[in-house]
C-alpha cells in the first residue's frame, strides 16, 4: 500500500512540475497592440496579425 502512494505521489509532483513549466507569454511588442482588440491570434483573438502573447494589453497573458 505504501508503494502505491509512493507512485501517485512521484506521478502528482510530475504533473505539477510540467504544468508550471509552460511559458507565459505577454509583451505589446505588436504594432497594433493596446488598441483594445485582441490581434495575436489566440483564444477569443478578433485578429492573428501579431505573433502569440505580443498584445498583452489587449488580449491578456497567453502560455505557450
Amino acid at each position: 500500500m505504501k508503494r502505491i502512494f509512493s507512485v501517485i505521489s512521484v506521478l502528482l509532483l510530475a504533473l505539477t512540475i510540467t504544468v508550471g513549466c509552460e511559458e507565459q507569454l505577454c509583451d505589446d511588442s505588436c504594432p497594433f497592440a493596446n488598441d483594445g482588440v485582441c490581434d495575436d491570434g489566440g483564444k477569443d483573438s478578433l485578429n492573428d496579425v501579431c505573433q502569440l502573447g505580443t498584445d498583452c494589453n489587449d488580449c491578456g497573458e497567453r502560455t505557450q
